[in-house]
């Protein structure tokens, strides 16, 4: 499931890295993060679902796939998705009973409709039963399983100062940050990520004008003297008179800044259908980061569940990565300002379809996708009765998306 070399990506091709994942061998490259090198490997079923363990593969590949928590050696619930490939690691997957393949767990979901939301508060109070029921649960639930006895891993801290600090590393946290420094000020960078650049290194769009704008604005950051860029590094808090704790892996550094710039961009908002967690199933920009970051080829054949311009442009790059694009879906009645990509994707033998919806994922005998079903809306919003099904192994979702704003109780009141 790999593509071919492209300038920008994260991998290092000529460093491979071996490692284990439910006791089979496997091979990525440095730069890779653990779930980026298994999706590469053809390996669809990261984990599985907390209560009833259905299969979950790849959903944001941005920190937020629950389901992609793994266990290495005594360390419980590393995070997949962000954690970068290392060599000799031995990962499992957690919350399973005799394994993820195996999992015992997974016939749950055949009685659900018995196990809804609290029914063990109601079915099971009883004083004398309780005990015993309370010990069933406890091992029954739970994540990665805590080592009591690893050692205690201290890491050091250190001080800063600086005029500006940016939070967010994307085009338009490099544009601050230029910005700042052209009238003198002393700035600093800040980004969760192993590197800069942000969405503008991933949705492009089959454009290569936006790689290029990329380029332009790193190579003016790098050769800025009064910027500093921290990457893999994520500022944990928002203190009185901006004292920022930046986070690594190695250290804390506690930030003291004169001002404070939040460019932490948004966060893709996943579509609500019938089997929307099956394996192959994912956001847009997630499939993009594979491409472009980590060389990965998505799916083979995807259905694009889009309700803006950004769904458009991700079936571009999947063209432009030699992946078939079935059908491109859109919500929307007309599709408005998308109306010059959907034309360049109809020439290319796309199929487009207007004011429909994705009602449900199709599963294979694996729990895998296997296709898309769809409907044409009707004047209230409902899918209409017919339906339709088209073949994938892959749906990706971009229909909006959320601000990542800080909490309230982030900052001083």
């Amino acid at each position: 499931m790999r593509l071919p070399a492209t300038s920008g990506e994260w991998i290092d091709r000529s460093r491979p890295v071996e490692f284990s994942f439910e006791g089979r061998s496997y091979k990525g490259f440095e730069g890779d993060t653990v779930s980026s090198a298994l999706w590469g490997a053809d390996v669809r079923v990261l984990g599985r679902s907390f209560k009833y363990h259905r299969p979950r593969g790849v959903l944001s590949l941005a920190n937020h796939d629950t389901n992609a928590l793994h266990q290495w050696g005594g360390i419980p619930n590393i995070r997949s998705d962000v954690t970068p490939l290392a060599a000799g690691m031995a990962l499992t997957a957690v919350n399973t009973f005799g394994g993820l393949e195996a999992d015992k767990g997974r016939h749950l979901g055949k009685i659900s409709s018995l196990l809804p939301v609290g029914f063990y508060y109601k079915a099971f109070h009883s004083k004398k039963l309780f005990p015993m029921w309370e010990r069933m649960f406890r091992f029954m639930t739970g994540l990665g399983r805590v080592d009591v006895n690893m050692p205690h891993r201290r890491t050091p801290k250190a001080y800063d100062f600086c005029d500006v600090l940016v939070i967010g590393a994307g085009p338009s946290g490099l544009s601050a940050a230029l910005a700042a420094a052209e009238q003198g000020a002393e700035v600093v960078v800040v980004d969760e990520n192993a590197r800069a650049g942000g969405s503008a290194g991933y949705q492009l769009g089959n454009d290569a004008s936006r790689r290029r704008v990329l380029d332009s604005l790193l190579a003016r950051v790098a050769a800025e003297p009064r910027i500093r860029v921290v990457t893999a590094t994520y500022a944990a808090g928002y203190y009185k008179d901006h004292w920022i704790p930046l986070v690594s892996a190695d250290r804390m550094l506690k930030m003291r800044a004169g001002s404070v710039v939040l460019a932490s961009g948004a966060f893709e908002q996943p579509a609500v259908f019938h089997n929307n967690d099956l394996p192959g199933v994912m956001l847009a920009s997630a499939a993009q980061r594979l491409m472009y970051r980590y060389g990965v080829k998505p799916m083979n054949k995807a259905v694009v569940l889009a309700a803006n311009a950004d769904g458009y442009r991700a079936a571009l790059d999947l063209q432009a990565n030699g992946i078939t694009v079935a059908a491109l879906v859109d919500l929307r009645a007309g599709s408005g300002s998308a109306d010059p990509l959907a034309r360049v994707l109809q020439q290319s033998g796309v199929e487009v379809l207007v004011g429909h919806a994705v009602v449900e994922g199709i599963a294979d005998g694996k729990g895998l996708c296997a296709g898309a079903r769809i409907a044409a809306l009707q004047a209230d919003g409902t899918p209409a009765a017919q339906r339709r099904d088209i073949a994938c192994d892959g749906i990706l979702m971009s229909t909006g998306w959320a601000p990542a704003a800080w909490g309230v109780n982030s900052f001083p009141v």
